[in-house]
């Protein structure tokens, strides 16, 4: 009778350690291209952003969307607007929504993230608050859009609620992120591969980076190279 041979132990041996040597070079790149997915898909939304935001202007006598206070999405319009923690009105996106310039939320939320947060991107404000006193910035004002920063990731912990935040005051994530008081930009906190954030800026284009760079980036509409907290006068413009 003919016997079938079967494998040794260290043949199998050999074929688990092959195996274990396969999954620990193939593990890292799947993982990276995955986070890369994510980063890339992050993108996308932030151009939308761009899109939406220069539709919404084009309809406004060239002013973006206001921003305010706190705000909870979903309560703008409904019984819940100005309770449980909301300012009363809408934010930033339900303005962008209520206009029909962006109205799923699924776009404002970057899928790299920790956690699951409705609204993980901020609307500029930082210069139109600090020069002009106003909540909107004009289209007109930005001399320099391809550094001028219009949106990005918001990773700075203060925007948000516990776990992913560090908020005290509030229990509902904020659908309004402004960086008028607030840098919303913390290169400390980044999601994205390398420590990045994916910023957008004002001609559409998005791009990653590990810091601030004052050779390609500004927060004034005036001025290039300014970061958070370098505007300190207030410059209001006569009759707006």
């Amino acid at each position: 009778m003919k016997r079938t041979r079967g494998f040794t132990l260290i043949e199998l041996l050999v074929v688990v350690a092959i195996i274990g040597l396969l999954m620990s070079v193939l593990i890292p790149s799947l993982n990276g291209a995955r986070h890369q997915a994510k980063q890339v898909k992050c993108k996308a939304n932030l151009r939308q952003i761009g899109v939406a935001l220069e539709a919404y202007a084009s309809g406004s006598r060239s002013w973006y969307p206001e921003w305010s206070g706190w705000h909870v999405w979903g309560f703008f319009g409904t019984e819940s607007d100005g309770a449980e923690g909301d300012q009363e009105g809408p934010a930033w996106t339900e303005r962008l929504k209520e206009d029909g310039s962006l109205p799923s939320i699924n776009i404002y939320t970057c899928p790299s993230f920790p956690t699951h947060l409705p609204i993980t991107y901020f609307h500029t404000a930082y210069s139109a608050w600090t020069r002009h006193q106003r909540r909107s910035t004009l289209q007109n004002w930005i001399r320099h859009p391809s550094s001028f920063v219009m949106s990005g990731d918001c990773t700075n912990p203060f925007f948000y609620v516990p776990p992913f935040g560090n908020n005290p005051l509030e229990t509902r994530d904020d659908a309004d992120m402004d960086n008028a008081s607030y840098p919303c930009l913390d290169w400390s906190n980044a999601v994205h591969s390398n420590d990045s954030n994916n910023v957008l800026f004002a001609d559409g284009h998005v791009s990653a980076y590990t810091k601030f760079d004052k050779t390609q980036m500004t927060l004034d509409t005036q001025t290039r190279g300014v970061a958070w907290g370098d505007l300190e006068e207030p410059d209001p413009t006569p009759g707006l």
